[in-house]
């Protein structure tokens, strides 16, 4: 048998179904669409087919959080494929051989790592892929074909350090190319992953300068890697928090955002570099504070909650929620409702949870330093100020000035800031930061487009790099 003319067969079947599919979420979402509210003019590049894009990334989400070692396809309405799904609708899929794949360990599948994946899988227009596809054998025509005899073109993407040994397989071919995608601050990532990959692929525009310069001392790459500015982006639950209140608007209908009286809102689910502590400390000292609601899962901020209360500070003011699951339906309607949302992180490989907090619409309090900064300035939003760099020593391969000292005496001076401005002025400020989050996603969409005829010349040059 002909491998190469079994594989077109197959794509040109596959292409019939997903026209069909396209055909039907089209109009199914034509019909949702119809019934929407106008857009508002402070959000000029949100159009009906980035609409489709938020709720296809969040529906991506979903399947990343929900399922473990499942191949996720950016396809309309393609399911999650299981190890012990049909052996016939995995080949389909592995046949498709796209430009580069995102190689998706269990052990990651966590927000974060959900997070940065699925932007790859819906604007590369690729998949995630666990470990299992790599191992097994795939019988065509009573021959046996590995992964790599099959899509021998397709390169693999790598989150940080997080290879499980993957390109170390003693069936994984030299010739395959090797995408990083580097949180520049982690203390994990050595040279030798950056000597390693042929592509890297930068979030920020502080990783890129790092990156670059990096690359260009001390006889660095010897591979000739390419390092490219992309930037990236973030499922908005505001898009699924929406869609719900159309089927029970009684649960999702969020209230109007009041810019006169504000409410303030934090989440930092299990992360420490979130600064809930600093957040806690800051509100306890400032019992005229208006009210924000606080929801976490990481045993510090518990502790220093229960401190303060211990120490006669009732903290009125602060809603606390320790260990409380919400579903992103009602994140989304808790983002849509409040008026400021803080994230004094002491550090962010991109920052998943500020780009949220700017898709909600909300006025966003973030920290002035890399890469936070790069998300908020003075006219979409409120920069926390006066922080300076932490000591990391020789741990961050990239250099100095990725973690940040945000203390809670600065953290409350913004908050005086914000609460100084005229209502009219939070409000532009918020909507600013709101039209912000998509103009970067469709720069991102861009970028990944660009980066997809990249690896169809360079790759597979026998393709149409058209196509």
């Amino acid at each position: 048998m002909n491998v190469p003319g079994f594989r077109w067969i197959l794509i040109g079947c596959i292409g019939v179904l997903v026209l069909f599919q396209s055909v039907d979420v089209f109009m199914a979402y034509r019909a949702v669409l119809s019934s929407s509210p106008p857009r508002h003019a402070f959000r000029p590049l949100v159009d009906d087919v980035q609409d489709n894009d938020l709720l296809h990334m969040n529906k991506l989400m979903t399947d990343c959080l929900a399922q473990s070692e499942t191949i996720l396809s950016g396809r309309y309405m393609q399911s999650p494929l299981l190890r012990e799904s049909l052996s016939d609708d995995i080949l389909a899929e592995v046949m498709r051989c796209p430009e580069a794949e995102v190689f998706l360990p269990i052990g990651i599948r966590s927000y974060g790592y959900c997070e940065d994946a699925m932007a790859y899988v819906k604007f590369l227009e690729t998949r995630a892929m666990p470990m299992w596809v790599y191992e097994i054998d795939f019988h065509i025509d009573g021959k046996m074909y590995s992964y790599h005899d099959l899509c021998p073109h397709t390169a693999v993407i790598l989150m940080n350090h997080y290879w499980d040994g993957l390109p170390d397989r003693h069936d994984f071919p030299s010739t395959k190319k090797l995408i990083l995608m580097p949180n520049v601050e982690m203390y994990e990532l050595q040279a030798s992953h950056y000597h390693r990959v042929d592509y890297v692929l930068a979030k920020t525009k502080d990783a890129y300068q790092r990156i670059t310069q990096w690359y260009d001392r001390d006889d660095n790459n010897r591979r000739n890697t390419s390092v490219y500015y992309t930037s990236h982006t973030t499922s908005d639950p505001t898009v699924l928090t929406k869609e719900a209140a159309k089927v029970d608007p009684v649960t999702y209908s969020a209230a109007p955002r009041n810019w006169e009286n504000l409410t303030f809102f934090h989440a930092n689910g299990h992360s420490t570099l979130k600064n809930t502590i600093e957040l806690l400390d800051c509100w306890s000292s400032r019992p005229d504070f208006p009210p924000i609601s606080i929801y976490s899962s990481d045993g510090g901020s518990n502790d220093t909650y229960w401190r303060h209360l211990r120490d006669g500070r009732p903290m009125l003011n602060v809603q606390y929620h320790s260990g409380v699951f919400v579903t992103p339906p009602i994140y989304g309607k808790m983002m849509l409702e409040t008026s400021a949302i803080v994230c004094p992180s002491i550090s962010e490989g991109f920052g998943h949870y500020i780009n949220q907090a700017r898709a909600a619409g909300a006025l966003v309090l973030t920290t002035d330093g890399a890469p936070m900064n790069e998300f908020i300035d003075e006219a979409s939003g409120a920069l926390i100020t006066g922080v300076g760099a932490r000591w990391t020593g020789d741990k961050v391969l990239m250099g100095p000035g990725t973690e940040f000292n945000v203390e809670h005496e600065l953290i409350c001076d913004t908050v005086d800031r914000v609460l100084a401005l005229t209502p009219a002025e939070r409000s532009t400020r918020a909507a600013n930061g709101q039209t912000r989050y998509h103009e970067q996603q469709a720069y991102f969409k861009a970028a990944m487009a660009k980066f997809r005829r990249l690896l169809r010349q360079e790759l597979t040059p026998g393709r149409n790099a058209t196509a």
